[in-house]
């Protein structure tokens, strides 16, 4: 189930989040900051499983904003760093949630465990405030 208003749209339920993520299949490029260790009590297997090989098989460029720890650091070393470019972050307070910018558009996802959704932001204004933010903090981070 989805609502749409023009430049934001909701998407319901673990189904709504897959979407989300198949969407930015199609992108030339993916800036993600990904917060979420429990996603898979919302979507199951599908982004160890299915999104994850697909994304990393294609062309498909990335760079990804981590919480800094020892499993996201030896996992990073598998990611060509070049294509697929991690930094990491220092995390204070626990967010079951991701950020995904990619072809003009926001996706913001929530992995609460009752009530999981995505928020597509497609309103120019809003996603450059979104990309300057990512940018700026990309730039101040540990690689």
């Amino acid at each position: 189930m989805t609502h749409n208003n023009g430049n934001a749209q909701v998407f319901l339920g673990a189904e709504g989040i897959k979407d989300i993520y198949n969407m930015s299949l199609s992108a030339d490029k993916i800036d993600v900051v990904c917060f979420s260790s429990t996603y898979a009590g919302v979507i199951g297997d599908y982004f160890d499983k299915t999104y994850v090989p697909k994304l990393f098989r294609s062309n498909i460029m990335t760079r990804e904003i981590l919480p800094d720890t020892a499993g996201n650091r030896k996992d990073a070393l598998q990611k060509d760093q070049t294509k697929n470019q991690v930094a990491f972050i220092e995390i204070k307070q626990k967010s079951e949630s991701d950020l995904l910018i990619f072809m003009g558009r926001v996706a913001m996802i929530s992995y609460n465990q009752k009530t999981p959704f995505a928020l597509i932001i497609e309103d120019k204004e809003m996603v450059a405030n979104l990309q300057n933010q990512f940018d700026s903090l990309w730039g101040s981070l540990k690689k």
